[in-house]
Formats: structure tokens, C-alpha cells, sequence
């Protein structure tokens, strides 16, 4: 059976969390939370640095420049 079409997302509770900066549910020992605390702003951002990292690193192609005749 299908669920209705309609939204389950509590608006009002997300808006005053927003709105107290409150911070995010984090359990480092449960393995369906990410590979850090989204509190620490450190550690997101090193995660999202090694995210956009090519490992390994992909040499770039050494091309001819023509010259102008």
C-alpha cells in the first residue's frame, strides 16, 4: 500500500532548531551516523576536502602547444 502524498517533515520543529542553532544528534558509535561529528566545523571540512580529493592522483597530459604560423 502507498504512503499518502503528503509531507512528513515537521516544519515547525526544523525551524526553531534552525532558529536556536541547535546542534545535530551525534553518536560516534553508531555506524549510520557520518565519519564525524557535523557540530565540529574542523571535521566537516576535512571530510569535505578528502571528498573532492582523486586518490590516486590522476597525472595531467602533457599537451603540444602549436605555435602560430
Amino acid at each position: 500500500m502507498p504512503l499518502p502524498n503528503r509531507d512528513m517533515t515537521d516544519w515547525n520543529r526544523v525551524k526553531k532548531q534552525i532558529a536556536e542553532d541547535a546542534p545535530i544528534l551525534y553518536d560516534p558509535n553508531d555506524p549510520d551516523d557520518a565519519p564525524y561529528d557535523p557540530n565540529d566545523d574542523e571535521a566537516v571540512e576535512n571530510s569535505l576536502v578528502d571528498a573532492n580529493r582523486v586518490s590516486p592522483p590522476v597525472p595531467a597530459e602533457r599537451k603540444k602547444i602549436r605555435k602560430a604560423s
